[in-house]
């Protein structure tokens, strides 16, 4: 899941319940500690910051530092980021609020003195992500803030930690991470053109390619990925209105069709063009020529004409539309 808008996030290496500011933190520049330099949308060095609620096990955590590994191996170390990992307990995830916008305040210290009842008083805090669970990205990247940096937040339940999904939704968010990494603009609005509005292409995106990460990891059954593609198209049949696209679907009560047809959308460009045509090219190009331009350029079609043929594909049988899932 991506959240937008965003006025919030970025940090120091810390795996344990440690909730000590770091004073050697470069607030006023956006940059890791271990970093020489920092340049938006280049890859770096350095490592994200990890912080726990008080009631996360260090176990948790571990999980979650290796997940990162292997999502910026394979996609490229961008950053600076935050991992906030929440438990379920609401009084810990109060104390972690706190902690956070004090963080907000030391690493920014541009931002407002009513920051800190706006940033304690925040849509879905830790203590919605206590109550509720789930996982989500924020990006700071504005005119209004100094530091620049992605926020990950990961929740303990929805999915659970000893569940396969926990792993698959952290590769998810750090996908997040690398679109919105290669997109330079600080205006929100300008930001929101270049991911896409509707869930189908930011989200579709990163859901095939954490579920295709997740596939080719050891141990994983063979069949893992075209399993969870077939359930991904069997629970969208019938939710298309006649001559609906999947670019129309906006974020709400039907999101769940944008994210399972995106994700096969990706899967089936990819199958057109190859992955480094997506995964570099096209967000290597988007500065640059806009998110359609780079799409032609890169794919070389429109949009509008790959979208007509992929409505075409949906009405094909399972069997056949599984061939294009390696």
């Amino acid at each position: 899941m991506l959240l937008w808008p965003t006025m919030m996030s970025a940090c120091s290496p810390k795996s344990t319940t440690d909730n000590t500011l770091d004073a050697d933190t470069a607030a006023d520049t956006g940059e890791p500690d271990d970093a020489t330099t920092f340049v938006w949308g280049e890859q770096v060095d350095a490592t994200p910051e990890f912080y726990p609620a008080s009631d996360v096990d260090q176990d948790q955590v571990d999980m979650v530092e290796r997940d990162y590994e292997t999502a910026s191996t394979a996609w490229g170390n961008f950053g600076p980021i935050e991992y906030w990992i929440v438990g379920t307990d609401i009084d810990a995830a109060a104390e972690h609020d706190i902690y956070y916008c004090a963080v907000r305040q030391e690493k920014d210290p541009s931002l407002p003195e009513e920051y800190e009842e706006y940033c304690l008083n925040r849509g879905y805090s830790f203590k919605d992500y206590a109550a509720d669970g789930g996982a989500g990205l924020n990006v700071i990247r504005s005119d209004e803030e100094e530091y620049s940096g992605f926020i990950i937040t990961l929740a303990s339940m929805y999915p659970f930690p000893d569940e396969t999904d926990y792993t698959v939704v952290g590769y998810h968010e750090y996908f997040h991470v690398v679109q919105n990494a290669h997109i330079d603009t600080r205006q929100h609005d300008e930001r929101q053109a270049l991911m896409v509005e509707n869930p189908w292409w930011s989200e579709g995106g990163a859901e095939y390619m954490a579920q295709l990460l997740y596939s080719v990891q050891p141990g994983v059954d063979s069949g893992y990925l075209q399993q969870v593609m077939s359930w991904k198209m069997e629970r969208s049949q019938g939710e298309l209105e006649e001559g609906e696209s999947i670019a129309d679907i906006p974020y709400g009560e039907n999101a769940i069709v944008g994210y399972d047809l995106g994700a096969w959308f990706i899967a089936y460009l990819i199958h057109q063009v190859g992955q480094d045509a997506f995964l570099t090219g096209f967000y290597d190009d988007l500065n640059d020529l806009g998110w359609e331009g780079s799409f032609v350029e890169n794919f070389g079609v429109s949009s509008e004409s790959i979208l007509e043929d992929f409505a075409s594909f949906l009405d094909e049988p399972l069997s056949e539309q599984l061939e294009i899932i390696p």
